[in-house]
């Protein structure tokens, strides 16, 4: 079931004289057909500043079925596997027309001071241009603890409002899924941003 769809003007408060680079590393899994990468997020002004970093792992469905990247998912951790279940539901029938390649951000951290204040925009920006450049279809985000902790005790309704309202990415093109029981999945269509 699709939640939400959004696309706003991106604001990027106090620090939008501020440029944000990524310094990405990936490396293929031995043991599996994904890749892993790190990315530190650099705040750049007058001098480089580290304020966060992305982790992310990337899937090809060209090398993997998906009961196989459900398989490995749930091998590296309990949040991969239910973010994979839901992407797959969610996503089933273009992984039956094609091939399809999606990143999946596995943890999302930025030093206090910077949070809520634009850069994690303007990351996820760059986060978007490096998926162009590896020719990855969707990103796949979690939904962030405080949204989790407030969701236990609200009705359907209010979890879809609250789900609207608690995601920092909410300010670009982004579609929430979420399976009955589950907790949402922000997919980022790499194609429609």
């Amino acid at each position: 079931m699709l939640i939400y769809r959004k696309r706003p003007d991106v604001i990027f408060e106090e620090h939008n004289h501020h440029y944000i680079r990524m310094d990405t590393s990936i490396e293929k899994n031995p043991e599996y057909p994904i890749i892993h990468g790190w990315s530190n997020i650099n705040r750049l002004n007058e001098i480089q500043e580290t304020v966060g970093y992305f982790h992310f792992k990337i899937y090809n469905s060209f090398f993997a079925a998906p009961a196989k990247m459900l398989s490995m998912a749930k091998g590296f951790s309990r949040e991969d596997y239910l973010l994979m279940v839901s992407f797959l539901k969610h996503f089933e029938k273009e992984l039956n027309e094609s091939y399809i390649k999606f990143l999946v951000v596995n943890e999302i951290s930025l030093n206090d001071p910077y949070q809520n204040k634009g850069i994690e925009i303007k990351a996820l920006i760059e986060l978007i241009e490096l998926c162009r450049i590896l020719d990855v279809d969707y990103i796949i985000l979690k939904a962030s603890p405080s949204l989790n902790e407030n969701l236990n005790d609200m009705d359907r309704r209010n979890k879809k409002q609250a789900s609207k309202l608690a995601f920092p990415q909410n300010r670009m093109m982004f579609d929430v899924y979420a399976l009955e029981g589950r907790e949402p999945v922000i997919v980022i269509d790499i194609g429609r941003t």
